[in-house]
């Protein structure tokens, strides 16, 4: 395995790990999509999970789950 630089810090580094998203070089610190800012993780939490807001109050007309367990109290 040939030595490269980190795509993300540019420390060059003999065991490079290739990030399964963007499939560039990183250093074993920014090995990570988390750690190097992949620019296509996003796209592909959006995809696999949707872009699905959950809704926690149940919407402006339902009250909430405080009110609707400790009301009766």
């Amino acid at each position: 395995m040939k030595s490269e630089n980190c795509a993300y810090c540019g420390d060059l580094t003999d065991m490079p790990f290739q990030c399964n998203y963007c499939k560039d070089p990183f250093c074993s610190e920014h090995r990570l999509p988390e750690e190097h800012r992949c620019v296509k993780l996003n796209q592909i939490r959006a995809r696999r999970f949707g872009e699905k807001k959950v809704i926690r109050d149940g919407g402006p007309n339902k009250p909430s789950i405080f009110k609707r367990i400790f009301g009766r109290f």
